[in-house]
């Protein structure tokens, strides 16, 4: 006889966060930390018992690994991360069902389908107190599954759906990424007509779904999945709230400046005295990290010149998004300059210690010196999950797909572009399409490089032969010959096409459920 189902066990388990307390927290007005234990029969009596519950729902939501890492195992970043097995098996080929970074992001976003599900399934019990505050707390949890099933169904494909409390012992089979994806569009398009989820909110709330958000998460469940017209006609009707804007400096976006600024549309909240992180930790060994992703040669030769190319120095009349993005050789770093070429002095030199970059580049983005320069471990600038510039490319990818290439096409792309510290020269009309296809998806790397995205584009676009190939990482002038090179890291990653663009089910899943079925390519 098998042992009772593995995701069930999460589930059930999971849902006791909500009353004894839960790891995370979000700023002040999501406070996800009830004080001391509720047992369940005294619960769902009043509204801040469903505020409470729904806030332990936001705790799932992806955060440094799923945003600032993940990128790390495409074809513009490594993961230098050496815990077996890790990110990079999914790199080279090897992911297998036993993987254990794998296995613990579908518990993870499983745990808040739970989570969702008891909120929606007991917050009727609560007879007294603001009805429209209970709505807006069902249609949060709503939203939160929806979101969870739009990564378990874009990085598994084939998931089962489960959308209520079930018992411990029951058993639910796989469902195609078809009917996820249908179950998503109809609870998105439930949330948006009821109209129950507001376009912002007051300081103590900022953090929670919003009508916004909603909007968004049907175009990118539209777009990942080939419906160009549900995301053109979502992400336009995004754009037409006119509340959302590009925030005008580009760094300061992922520094303390930019938190809850007029592009945010959805983040993953982090405070100081809820949950924070080592701010630095992904970032240069110089300043405390351990290198933990860096950008590659495949990022750096999106980015385009804007001025003529200086052979001695690779760097000059680049892109400024570059510069933001990746720590490279003559850039200042903390209270230093920046240099892992092979001959450098600085703790910063290639494959120096174990903290220092492989490749040669580290993490700049979401590095703010200012604010977490004395104590890195306090780091709380907030997961940028969904943002204004996504939206508008989103909207011109999706009428570029449909031919329907006229002005606004050319505005959504040169609006961001024409960022003012950005500043790129604007895309003139007259493009073909096929033309204009390679520009927006050479823009969403550049704009949204290591915001979590690259993989699921690389998915939806079928070129997942990009991340094969040999790893080069950075450019540096030999010592000896006084000729620019580029680093070869040595390993080369491969790419099977019948098999990587769907991860595998965790063993652990499949050992215990008999009712479940594996992704083709993966041992059954």
């Amino acid at each position: 006889m098998k042992r009772q189902n593995y995701i069930l066990s999460l589930l059930f388990f999971a849902v006791m966060a909500v009353f004894t307390g839960c790891s995370e927290g979000f700023d002040e007005g999501l406070d996800i930390e009830p004080t001391g234990a509720v047992s369940e029969t005294a619960y769902w009596t009043s509204v801040r018992d469903a505020e409470l519950a729904v806030n332990a729902v936001y705790a799932e939501l992806d955060g440094t690994q799923m945003v600032m890492a993940l990128d790390g195992i495409t074809d513009i970043g490594y993961h230098k991360y050496s815990n077996v097995p890790t990110f990079n098996d999914v790199r080279f080929g090897e992911i297998d069902p036993s993987n254990g970074t794998i296995t613990s992001i579908w518990n993870r976003y499983y745990r808040g389908v739970r989570k969702a599900n008891d909120v929606i399934a007991n917050i009727d019990k609560v007879e007294e107190g603001d009805l429209d505050k209970l709505a807006r707390i069902k249609a949060e949890a709503r939203f939160l599954r929806a979101y969870y099933y739009t990564q378990l169904s874009s990085l598994w494909c084939n998931v089962p759906l489960i959308t209520e409390v079930i018992d411990i012992n029951d058993q639910r089979p796989t469902n195609s990424r078809e009917e996820i994806v249908s179950f998503i569009y109809d609870e998105l398009d439930d949330i948006i007509n009821a109209n129950v989820l507001p376009l912002s909110y007051s300081a103590d709330n900022i953090g929670r779904a919003t009508h916004g958000a909603a909007l968004t998460l049907k175009a990118r469940v539209a777009i990942r999945n080939n419906n160009f017209e549900g995301a053109r006609d979502a992400a336009k009707a995004v754009i037409d709230l006119g509340i959302y804007g590009l925030y005008p400096d580009y760094e300061e976006l992922f520094h303390v400046e930019g938190q809850n600024s007029q592009e945010v549309i959805f983040d993953r909240q982090y405070a100081v005295g809820g949950s924070t992180y080592n701010a630095f930790g992904y970032s240069a060994g110089s300043i405390g990290g351990g290198s933990g992703v860096e950008p590659m040669n495949g990022l750096f030769e999106k980015y385009e010149y804007i001025g003529p190319v200086n052979p001695d120095n690779p760097f000059e009349n680049k892109d400024p998004r570059w510069g933001y993005i990746a720590f490279y050789t003559g850039q200042p770093i903390g209270n230093s300059t920046y240099n892992s070429w092979p001959d450098s002095p600085t703790p910063d030199r290639v494959s120096s210690t174990e903290f220092s970059t492989l490749n040669g580049y580290n993490l700049k983005k979401w590095i703010d010196f200012e604010s977490f320069s004395e104590n890195p471990n306090l780091g709380d600038i907030n997961m940028i999950l969904m943002r204004y510039a996504d939206v508008l490319l989103m909207y011109a990818e999706a009428k570029i797909e449909l031919n329907d290439i006229d002005q606004s096409v050319y505005d959504a792309i040169n609006d961001i572009r024409q960022r003012p510290t950005v500043n790129m020269p604007v895309i003139t009309a007259g493009k073909t399409q096929d033309e204009l296809r390679d520009i927006v998806r050479d823009e969403r790397v550049k704009e949204l490089a290591f915001e979590g995205l690259r993989i699921y584009d690389i998915n939806r676009w079928k070129i997942g032969e990009v991340k094969a190939g040999l790893l080069q990482g950075m450019h540096y002038k030999d010592a000896t010959t006084g000729e620019w090179k580029i680093l070869d890291y040595g390993s080369v990653a491969s790419f099977n096409e019948a098999r990587d663009y769907c991860w595998p089910v965790p063993q652990a899943e499949m050992d215990i459920n008999d009712v479940i079925t594996q992704n083709p390519g993966y041992v059954q």
